[in-house]
């Protein structure tokens, strides 16, 4: 039985061959196993950082990890590493060749680090960083395994293409979408830019006050509330002063105090910025991730304008979402590939397919031309009918295999 889909016109279909059913369902196969998915991987890392987080919060060591003959102060080498460990999960979802190259810095580094510095780690703590680092060397495997997997997929698709290409129609309008991104980004790291420099403006001049204080060996009373350390100065007055740690001073010892006047600190805890670090990272680190994003999409939707792509021939389906389901033409009823939609304006009526027609359920599929080369999480340009005689051209992000039928989407 013959199943109808609106067709392309002759005067605007490139020279093309169907994507065949037994050539999509070697496709899917080649596909990246569930297991080994992006965002799958990405969630078991991140639960991997918030169980070692949450053994190294209930831990601790007797020995002090800040004394006068060496302070602590602010760490900025441990800025750079937490940058990297905080993007990580985003590459292994998103940049897979990047997460590859990251994830054995990340374990590497972070092990070494817990195993060397004996004094603010324990031997548990040791323990949960080897296992994370065993976690980080499944999560890397599965990264590589599901960069073989987007080869494989890419080779299958260009087979199927018997060696056609055809340059991407002229009018493929130049979406802003990439652009956006870049530049919400950039907003983020100029925010978190900003909250950092000021926590480097502070630390400084903490410094410039301390070179002018006067050294006083004061008895220490007790915490005062988390940050906060409360002694006795050598004329008896009580001062509360900023402590990173409190905690680790014992009621009735000394501590080493810097006054010069009305201000004042502990010469073992300097002016701590780690305030500043972590809320700079919350802007920092999704802005890195939404200009590199926005980056790529944009580069990849100019490189498909750039030369002749590999064409494939098939059945899309559309509806209100930016979801766009794939068929055979040999095979109209099974779905196996998906795509979003790039976005060439900022909404999209209610009851419109996003083409410039009426959208239901029930209407028949629309033959389509995809450029470009075909894997998981590949970017791609669609050709398909816009109704009236017309055809239309946008961009598709995200394509990925279906193995499954897609309910609500006919």
């Amino acid at each position: 039985m013959n199943t109808l889909y609106v067709p392309i016109s002759a005067g605007h279909r490139p020279e093309s061959l169907p994507f065949e059913p037994g050539d999509a369902d070697r496709w899917v196969a080649a596909g990246v196993p569930r297991w080994a998915g992006g965002g799958f991987l990405a969630l078991v890392l991140c639960a991997g950082y918030l169980a070692v987080l949450a053994v190294i919060a209930v831990s601790g060591t007797d020995t002090p990890s800040c004394t006068d003959a060496a302070p602590c102060g602010t760490e900025w080498a441990s800025y750079g590493a937490m940058l990297l460990i905080l993007t990580a999960p985003y590459c292994v979802w998103r940049l897979p060749r990047a997460a590859a190259a990251l994830l054995p810095v990340v374990g590497v580094g972070g092990l070494v680090t817990a195993l060397v510095d004996g004094t603010a780690f324990t031997a548990g703590d040791q323990v949960v960083m080897a296992l994370l680092t065993g976690l980080m060397a499944l999560v890397w495997a599965g990264v590589l395994l599901r960069i073989r997997s987007r080869s494989r997929q890419r080779d299958l698709a260009l087979w199927a293409t018997g060696g056609l290409r055809a340059l991407v129609p002229s009018r493929l309008p130049r979406s802003r979408q990439g652009l956006r991104r870049v530049l919400a980004g950039a907003g983020f790291c100029l925010v978190g830019g900003l909250v950092l420099l000021q926590g480097v403006l502070a630390e400084r001049e903490s410094a410039e006050r301390a070179r002018g204080a006067e050294r006083h060996i004061a008895r220490v009373l007790g915490p005062d509330g988390d940050s906060r350390l409360r002694v006795r100065m050598p004329d008896g007055t009580v001062r509360s002063l900023p402590a990173t740690f409190p905690e680790e001073f014992r009621p009735g010892s000394e501590a080493g105090v810097l006054a010069d006047g009305d201000w004042a600190r502990l010469v073992a805890q300097p002016y701590d910025a780690m305030g500043q670090q972590m809320a700079s990272l919350l802007f920092t680190v999704p802005g890195l991730a939404m200009i590199t994003r926005g980056t790529l999409l944009h580069r990849r939707l100019r490189a498909l304008r750039s030369e002749p792509q590999p064409v494939l021939r098939v059945l899309v389906s559309e509806n209100e979402e930016p979801t766009v389901a794939v068929r055979t033409e040999g095979d109209p009823e099974r779905v196996f590939l998906l795509y979003d939609r790039v976005r060439e304006r900022p909404a999209l009526l209610r009851g419109s397919s996003g083409n410039g027609i009426p959208w239901n359920r029930r209407e028949a599929p629309r033959q389509a031309v995809l450029y470009g080369e075909l894997y998981d999480g590949a970017d791609v340009v669609v050709l398909t009918m816009a109704g009236k005689g017309k055809a239309r051209v946008y961009g598709g992000t995200a394509v990925r295999a279906s193995r499954a039928r897609l309910h609500g989407i006919t």
